[in-house]
């Protein structure tokens, strides 16, 4: 089997253009020659070039490749236990992503909420969801020592229970905006029912809020709490928060 780079690209559906670039790395150079002085591919390329196209299937780079089929920097069962981990994180990545999404896509589907509404603080939501993972992860290993504020923080996994605060999330952000902007006794109840709510489905938020004050905490961990919050409305739930824990009989 000889064939010219034109007849090769046909064969095993590429290009020239790729497999010229494969050649100038260094990735797949066939070593045959013709009579013309031009090269050749034979039978040993066209198995190169498989094994090629296998190991980019599994998501590795060109030059992880190259590494790899010159080297044999791995085994093949140690390469497809290093892939197959690398996938599962890529799809746990994608998964969050996704769940992300679908969060927000069900508060723009709550009824009595306009989309232009919304549209107003959905990087704030968005933001909030983004970061939520690692900030659960965190919240657990700083209070892994206290087996009542625990138990509260994992409900935070259960898709249900999320779906529940998403929204007395949203409607606080809602009410808040409200009362920056009317500065009027009504919105300011409105806030403080909201937050009565939130302080029932999740107790922990008070303890949470502390952090706020923990220097400690705030040394190690402040670079995964800097939430996508307008300084105002920021300044506003923080005071909204304290108020309310303190008019509940929870002040230090």
């Amino acid at each position: 089997m000889e064939m010219t780079i034109g007849q090769f690209a046909k064969l095993v559906g590429s290009t020239v253009r790729t497999l010229r670039y494969y050649d100038k790395i260094e990735l797949l150079t066939p070593n045959k020659l013709n009579k013309n002085g031009r090269k050749v591919y034979t039978l040993l390329d066209w198995e190169f070039f498989q094994q090629i196209m296998i190991l980019k299937h599994f998501g590795l780079s060109l030059s992880e490749i190259k590494e790899q089929m010159t080297n044999q920097k791995f085994k093949n069962r140690e390469l497809l236990q290093v892939q197959k981990q690398l996938i599962e994180k890529k799809q746990a990545e994608l998964n969050d992503k996704l769940e992300v999404i679908t969060r927000m896509e069900r508060l723009y589907n709550i009824e009595g909420i306009s989309e232009e509404e919304l549209d107003e603080f959905a990087f704030i939501m968005l933001d909030l969801f983004r970061r939520e993972k690692s900030q659960i992860q965190i919240w657990e290993e700083y209070f892994k020592g206290d087996k009542e504020i625990l138990k509260e923080i994992k409900l935070l996994h259960d898709p249900g229970y999320k779906e529940k605060m998403d929204r007395e999330i949203w409607y606080l952000i809602q009410a808040i905006r409200d009362v920056i902007h009317t500065n009027d006794y009504t919105s300011s109840k409105k806030a403080q029912e909201i937050l009565s709510e939130m302080d029932n489905l999740f107790p922990a938020s008070r303890n949470l809020l502390n952090l706020v004050d923990d220097d400690y905490f705030l040394a190690r961990y402040n670079h995964e709490f800097t939430n996508y919050f307008p300084e105002n409305i920021s300044n506003y739930i923080y005071k909204e928060l304290k108020t309310y824990y303190e008019n509940n009989g929870i002040k230090e």
